[in-house]
Parts: structure tokens; C-alpha cells; sequence
């Protein structure tokens, strides 16, 4: 697994002073976010999320770690301050050709006032000079500020995401005839190699690996389905749970691979980010007891022009 990135060097005061606010963002200053500890980003983060349409809190090992699996770029991310006060903040990952923007955000004092858009004009610029081809985002759907500010950055809506999770439930009876079996962990990564969805940035193949912890397991169906799913197993839950349905019915082969997840892991909580809108393992989740949290939108801006095999996987 790759090294942990470690915490940037800056003042260990955590709480910025604070200064009045202004209503112009003249005063306004948008910096790397490398001169800033994990500690400081971590509690201007909470900060911008207090009244957040989903809250999302995060603590500073938390931090550490999504900037490690989300392979973010702390010196192209992006931190606006007035004075010695933290307004806001965007991050940026970088891998290959592409970059994604998470975890935009500003206090709410500092709102209205343009901040939210020279963060995100900071971050295409930073990922302009990078030779970057194509910018994606994730946005909850119904947070209208947001989805405008990204329209109006050049973002356009390409595909609607579902947040899902299940209560700890054990399932006492799996289908006779089904033979599954468990794949190890060092095998996963070849598992994950062979997957033919197109993944977002939270659930896509370096993500995972970065994550680690990962399982998988294999089911052939009497009526010859066959498919594997791969997931992470934390000791209190499991998630990024992903699909490969290589023969049969999709919702008879899920169902199958389910049962025995579940049947396997019984008192974890489930919780599996960004399903696809109508994917065709969603009726065996529903039917094992997935219920949605809420819904996003992937977004995506193309810099550049490029053939779609061009893209980084």
C-alpha cells in the first residue's frame, strides 16, 4: 500500500483569529492548502459543514486518510482566507489525465461573496497548468447553490448517483445449489482488474486499493449465473461494494452474492456510496434490505478534447 501522506508543516495553532467580515471579497486570498496543518483544514472543514444539506463531519485522521485514498494534491488544492481566518476550502485529486474536485466548502459567514467560485476557478487553473483533460465532481442532488456554481463554472450533469446503506441484519438461509466461495485478500486486485463499470472517483479500482481491507467473494448459480463482488471489511462496516455480473440474470446473481456477504458478516453495518441510477444489481440490494440515504450527481468538465480511450481508467 502507498505511504501516508504526511501532515504538512504550518503554525500548530488550529483556530485561526478571527477577523470581521466584509462583504466584498476583495480581501479575499486563495492559497495552497499545503500551508495549512490537517489539524487547521480539518476544523475549517467542520466549520463550512454546520448547517450542510448532509452532514459530513470529519476528524483529522479521517482527513488524513480520504486525502491518501482520494489521491488529493494538497499543494493544487485550495484554501481562501481574510486576514488569519480560514473562509473556505476545495480540495483537488489528481491521478493521470483527470482531476476531481471534493469537499468545497465555506463558513457561513463568508458566503455570498463570490468565495465558493475563485476556489473553483483556482482549482481549474491549477488543473489547467497540470494538463489535466477532464475535471469530475460529485453534487447532492437538491443543493441548488452548489450545482449552479458549477454550471456556471463550465460543469455539466452526466449521470445520477444513489447513496445506500443497510442496518445490521443476519441472513439465516442462503439459495441450495449456489456455490460461493471466498476470495483472499491478496487476489482482490486481479478481481478488480477484470471489472467492466465505469466507476466514479469515490468508487473507481485506485481508490479501493488505496483504502485496502478489501474481500471478495465468487457465486455460481444452478441455472449457470456467475458473477464476484469485491468490498472493504471494516470491523464495524463493510462498503464499496462492487459487482461483476459475468453471466445469468444480474438480480439473480446479485441476490446470490448478497445473501452470502451478509450471511458472512451479519452485525456490520452496510453502507455503499455512488450506485448507479438504475444499475441492475439495485432490486437485489432493495430486495436484502438497501435503502437510499440520498441521491448525487456526477459532473464532469472537459478541459480538453480527447478521445474517450484516451482517458485515464
Amino acid at each position: 500500500m502507498p505511504n501516508r501522506p504526511k501532515e504538512a508543516s504550518a503554525p500548530k495553532n488550529n483556530k485561526p483569529a478571527s477577523v470581521k467580515i466584509s462583504k466584498s471579497s476583495a480581501d479575499v486570498e486563495v492559497v495552497s492548502a499545503a500551508r495549512f496543518t490537517y489539524a487547521q483544514l480539518t476544523g475549517a472543514y467542520n466549520q463550512t459543514r454546520v448547517d450542510y444539506l448532509v452532514p459530513m463531519p470529519m476528524n483529522e485522521r479521517k482527513l488524513i486518510d480520504y486525502v491518501h485514498n482520494y489521491d488529493l494534491d494538497m499543494r493544487m488544492s485550495a484554501v481562501a482566507v481574510a486576514g488569519s481566518e480560514i473562509l473556505g476550502l476545495a480540495m483537488l485529486g489528481v491521478r493521470g489525465n483527470e482531476s476531481w474536485v471534493t469537499r468545497l466548502g465555506v463558513v457561513p459567514n463568508g458566503r455570498k461573496r463570490g468565495i465558493g467560485r475563485k476556489l473553483m476557478d483556482r482549482l481549474i487553473e491549477n488543473s489547467r497548468r497540470a494538463n489535466i483533460n477532464r475535471m469530475a465532481l460529485d453534487v447532492i442532488k437538491n443543493n441548488t447553490p452548489a450545482e449552479t456554481l458549477f454550471l456556471r463554472c463550465g460543469f455539466r450533469r452526466i449521470r445520477e448517483f444513489q447513496v445506500v446503506r443497510r442496518p445490521p441484519k443476519p441472513v439465516n438461509v442462503v439459495r441450495l445449489g449456489t456455490y460461493a466461495e471466498a476470495v483472499s485478500p491478496p487476489d482482490v486486485p486481479a478481481l478488480l482488474a477484470r471489472r467492466t463499470d465505469t466507476p466514479s472517483w469515490l468508487t473507481d479500482t485506485p481508490s479501493m486499493l488505496n483504502a485496502g481491507t478489501l474481500l471478495g467473494l465468487y457465486a455460481e448459480l444452478p441455472t449457470g449465473g456467475r458473477g464476484w463482488l469485491a468490498y472493504q471489511n471494516t470491523v464495524f462496516q463493510l462498503g464499496r461494494l462492487v459487482f461483476e455480473i459475468e453471466a445469468g440474470d444480474p438480480a439473480e446473481v446479485a441476490t446470490a452474492l448478497l445473501e452470502h456477504l451478509h450471511w458472512r458478516h451479519p452485525i456490520q453495518d452496510t453502507v455503499v456510496e455512488n450506485v448507479p441510477l438504475g444499475a441492475p444489481y439495485w432490486p437485489a440490494m432493495q430486495a436484502m434490505g438497501y435503502i437510499v440515504s440520498f441521491n448525487r450527481f456526477e459532473m464532469e468538465f472537459l478541459l480538453r478534447q480527447v478521445a474517450p480511450e484516451a482517458r485515464q481508467p
